[in-house]
């Protein structure tokens, strides 16, 4: 059943301040969902201060706000406890400033990733963020989510990139933390406490970036490996030697299903390894040459080499595939673990791979600990319930992740999955302390309420 909504002091107070917006036809309420929870209204501010007059009036009249960029990211999260209003950043689409020099740059929230990395490209520069659906998100949407991808191992997060913000409060102000340059950034940081709160807290409405040059080259090697054990002993390899690869990959051979990219070998029941390097000269060559010969020495039975095109075509291949290997039935779980626990995790999701669907993908950041696993939830056989069977067996390999002391969180999921469990999963004694931020921030609770961890 839809909520009441004030429409009267909705419409005064949004077309008081000149912001637009308009009410949602029945058919849109559905493409503006948020895991089936509809929203009634959009409203479009075009700077700034609109955006916090936007969310003053709705926190004035208790409406719950869904901030949205491309949408990209509206699967992640709990389901939300209500969503009346659209806050769209579609408007906030601009580059601020950019000072290739400093290798700095401001934009605002709503601007997509590609057409920022165009602008830099021009520059000879990028972004050095790689998250899944890179030609659609948006800026804010990336900060929001914590969203990355390959090359966080050797260039960073979202955290390490960030060193300003600007976000409308819900009181209808409009604030900064840190700054433009990177000698600004002193004291307690609140922009990291906004990457990755799932815009619960405040609207970010501007970020500034550390940018970095384009590489002259790359290289990426990919190697075949018939066990883990061998991938995981290269990987240590790797990481602990003076070769400062960008990327550290692995991947099993459901999780290359639909793969269009340059010839790799064939992981066959085993994975492949990639590692990124982009050395400076020919550097880049003996990069190479030493990774051949880690892989070599570990067991790797086939190993290509991959240059600069070939080489990107591949890593946005990767980049993508969590986002490309999900449907309606899909589950797309994110494991974190210490670096030398991959292994162990690997054999326990191949042990049960029956309570995965049989073939799950299985793929992501070996050289960092973090691991995307994909399967489909089976339709119902008329003996067990394939819901509950799903997160019986999430909850088990969440508890298994929490002994290698790691976690598990859920991605993305069937809505019906995510009201038999809690997708962040236990979150702690820092819960204190973030229940304490978002009251401080968000009193009356409007922000994406009950979305993020432990229902704040």
């Amino acid at each position: 059943m839809s909520r009441l909504v004030d429409w009267t002091g909705l419409a005064a107070g949004l077309e008081s301040a000149g912001i637009a917006w308009r009410e949602l036809a029945e058919d849109e309420r559905a493409e503006y969902a948020v895991d089936g929870v509809q929203p009634t209204a959009i409203c479009w501010p075009a700077s700034y201060e609109e955006a916090a007059r936007a969310l003053a009036v709705a926190d004035r009249l208790g409406l719950a706000v869904s901030p949205r960029g491309a949408g990209t990211k509206t699967a992640l999260g709990n389901p939300p406890r209500a969503c009346d209003l659209i806050i769209s950043t579609e408007r906030l689409d601009q580059v601020v400033e950019y000072a290739p020099a400093n290798l700095t740059a401001t934009v605002q929230a709503g601007l997509r990733l590609a057409a920022f990395q165009n602008v830099l490209a021009a520059g000879g520069q990028y972004l050095p963020l790689d998250p899944p659906h890179a030609d659609q998100v948006t800026i804010g949407g990336i900060i929001a989510a914590n969203a990355s991808g390959p090359r966080r191992f050797g260039l960073g997060s979202a955290r390490d990139l960030v060193i300003g913000t600007r976000a409308a409060t819900t009181r209808g102000t409009v604030v900064r933390a840190g700054g433009r340059v990177v000698k600004n950034v002193a004291g307690y940081d609140l922009n990291k406490l906004y990457i990755g709160s799932l815009g619960t807290l405040v609207l970010i409405v501007e970020v500034s970036f550390k940018v970095a040059p384009r590489p002259a080259a790359q290289r990426t090697v990919v190697g075949s490996f018939p066990r883990i054990e061998a991938l995981t002993q290269a990987v240590q390899t790797v990481i602990r030697s003076p070769l400062f690869p960008v990327a550290v990959d692995l991947v099993n051979g459901p999780a290359l299903r639909g793969y269009d990219g340059p010839p790799v070998p064939e992981p066959g029941s085993g994975f492949l390894l990639a590692t990124l390097g982009t050395a400076p000269g020919r550097a880049v060559l003996r990069q190479r040459d030493d990774l051949v010969r880690i892989y070599q020495q570990a067991g790797a039975t086939e190993i290509t080499d991959l240059a600069d095109a070939d080489s990107e075509r591949f890593w946005g291949w990767i980049a993508e595939r969590p986002a490309r290997q999900t449907g309606p039935r899909t589950v797309l779980a994110k494991i974190a673990v210490p670096i030398a626990r991959v292994g162990e995790i690997v054999r326990v999701i191949e042990g049960r791979r029956d309570a995965f669907g049989g073939q799950p993908a299985i793929g992501g950041r070996a050289g960092s600990g973090v691991i995307y696993l994909n399967w489909e939830i089976p339709e119902s056989d008329g003996r067990d319930e394939p819901l509950a069977t799903t997160a019986r067996a999430i909850e088990a390999l969440r508890e298994t992740c929490r002994s290698l002391e790691g976690s598990l969180i859920v991605e993305e999921c069937p809505r019906a999955l995510k009201d038999r469990l809690d997708v962040w999963g236990p979150v702690g004694p820092s819960f204190v302390l973030m229940r304490r931020l978002k009251e401080a921030m968000d009193p009356r609770a409007i922000l994406n309420p009950g979305r993020f961890v432990g229902g704040i």
